[in-house]
Formats: C-alpha cells, structure tokens, sequence
C-alpha cells in the first residue's frame, strides 16, 4: 500500500505534535497542590494532669537569616580564614545553629522559596513562573508562623513578599533582578535595620 505524500506529511506532523506533547508533558509536569494545611495536634506526654498540654516554646524570639546565593566558605573561610568573624562566633558559641543547604537545578529564587517553605521540589517550570510569582497557597512554615500568632517580619527579596502577600506584619521587598551589583542590594536590604 503506497501512501501519498500529503498523507504522509500529515501523519508526521501528528507524531510530531503528539512527541512535543508528551515531551512538555514529562518535562513540565501539572504541580500537584493541596489546599490542606495541618494543625497542631496534642499528642499525650504521659500519665499526668499536664499529658495534653502543648510544650513550652524554647525561646521567646527566633531570628532567621537566609542568605541566598551564599557559599559557606565565605562565611566560615577557608584554611583558618574568618570572613564574617561575627556569625562564625556565633555559631561555635552555641547560640546559634547554621544549616547549609546544597540546592539542586532550578537554582533561582522563586523555586528555591516555595522548596524551603512547604518542603516540595521545585519542577522547571517554576523557572518561567519566578518573574511573576502568584501567591503561595500550600502549607507552608510561614504560614504556620503566622497562624501560631508569631510575628513576622521580612527585609530582603521582594519575591518573599510576592509569594506571602498578607503574612509578614512588616516588610520592605527589595528587587534583585534589576541590580548592578551585589552591594547595591544589600544596602537596600539593610536600609530598615
């Protein structure tokens, strides 16, 4: 059976349009999201008129700084070398605890956020959507921080901003997209401290 050629042109553009939509399809996935936040939940600690009672919180005031982008040799230094004396300090007195995160592709911002605060991996797709990043809508710790009543207050990456609009009690967005350099952001960022 002989096909004509037009028959022919068509059927490869079919398989063409069906190949490019299962390759979007595997590359770009739908995310799945849940609207479901969890709540606290009592659980026993023990026998005594206190088993249901929530345990105290350790401390009063918690201070996160995030830097994005930031190496932990320039903090911690290399072969004995102090950069940033102060936080070093800090963290060998005990007063404080570094974590050091190692971030796998996508490495912008917006993907970075939403994995640290809801614990889900960022897909490809997030890259294109880190321009104009809607509100974030899963469960994630600020919003728990601020359902728990915490208060919450942010200077750095306006995208923080974009992401939780209603959740900081304070805010200064700074955008990092249009900057000559990185002192000129950090001096933003640290105009309101």
């Amino acid at each position: 059976m002989k096909l004509s050629s037009s028959l022919f042109a068509l059927l490869c553009l079919i398989c063409e349009i069906v190949s490019i939509a299962l390759f979007l399809r595997g590359f770009f996935p739908v995310p799945v999201k849940s609207s479901f936040s969890a709540k606290i939940v009592m659980c026993s600690a023990g026998s005594g008129p206190n088993s249901r009672k929530a345990p105290e919180p350790l401390f009063k005031r918690v201070v996160i700084v995030l830097i994005d982008a930031l190496r932990e040799d320039f903090v911690f230094g290399s072969d004995g070398r102090r950069f940033m004396p102060y936080t070093s300090h800090v963290v060998e007195r005990g007063s404080s605890h570094s974590f050091i995160a190692k971030a796998r592709p996508p490495t912008v911002t917006m993907p970075r956020i939403k994995a640290l605060t809801t614990g889900s991996i960022p897909g490809f797709i997030d890259v294109v959507m880190n321009l104009n990043s809607p509100a974030l809508l899963e469960d994630n710790l600020i919003w728990q921080a601020k359902s728990a009543g915490k208060r919450i207050i942010f200077y750095g990456d306006d995208t923080w901003v974009r992401l939780f609009p209603k959740h900081f009690m304070e805010h200064d967005g700074t955008t990092s997209f249009f900057v000559s350099d990185y002192t000129e952001f950090v001096c933003k960022s640290m105009r309101s401290l």
